[in-house]
């Protein structure tokens, strides 16, 4: 995989060759995002609640993947190139900080374009 990404060096700096972790996640919820296709308006509704109180600034929301790391990012998947049949790029922006992640389309099946996207780092 080839990654390119903009984001704050202030709030997370990192040094050339340092090794880090990254995740790509559609939710901050442990287990991933709720499942509504199955489920009636009231339970969507539910659903749509508990995501919301996920993370809140004021700490008073659930504990979520973004205590596994130290710099979070929330955005939006808006492009997806396929080069080639097997390789191809995912571009997403997350309020002006660019990602670019070229890699196999296999491991990349799961990123669809318009989606929002969390990026998520540590050391």
């Amino acid at each position: 995989m080839d990654l390119t990404l903009d984001y704050n060096v202030e709030l997370f700096p990192l040094q050339n060759d340092e090794s880090f972790a990254l995740a790509l996640a559609t939710s901050l919820a442990r287990g991933g995002a709720p499942t509504t296709a199955n489920a009636t308006d009231g339970a969507e509704e539910n659903s749509d609640e508990k995501e919301r109180d996920v993370w809140r600034p004021d700490g008073k929301g659930r504990r979520g993947l973004e205590d596994d790391y130290d710099y979070v990012m929330y955005g939006k998947v808006y492009k997806f190139d396929g080069g080639s049949t097997e390789i191809v790029t995912v571009y997403a922006s997350f309020g002006g900080l660019l990602l670019s992640l070229t890699g196999s389309f296999r491991h990349l099946t799961s990123i669809v374009l318009g989606d929002p996207i969390y990026l998520l780092v540590r050391k």
